[in-house]
């Protein structure tokens, strides 16, 4: 699951005192199905977009790792291994729903 999105549903089941699966199995693609006797699905919607929105205008810029001066020093395997961390890095911001500037 998108961790955005599954933080979105934590906060919202918090805020409306409802369970968590309750929240999840009103999920319809990327919109809410109403459920139970409640119909808050236009609510959930508005918010949902709004979380959205609101993670889209966040962007971080990260440097990328250097590469060693001269080929053959000790810099050889920390180069791939920066990169790695980078790459990883990157993934991790991007799964919260957050932008990366390239």
């Amino acid at each position: 699951m998108d961790e955005s999105r599954k933080q979105f549903e934590e906060y919202v089941a918090k805020k409306l005192r409802l369970p968590f699966e309750m929240i999840t199995e009103a999920r319809n693609g990327d919109r809410y199905f109403a459920f139970s006797s409640m119909d808050i699905r236009h609510s959930l919607n508005e918010w949902w977009t709004l979380w959205q929105a609101s993670r889209a205008v966040i962007e971080i810029e990260l440097q990328k790792p250097k590469k060693g001066p001269l080929p053959g020093d000790y810099h050889i395997g920390y180069d791939s291994g920066a990169e790695s961390q980078y790459e990883s890095d990157v993934d991790a911001i991007r799964a919260a729903g957050i932008k990366v500037k390239e």
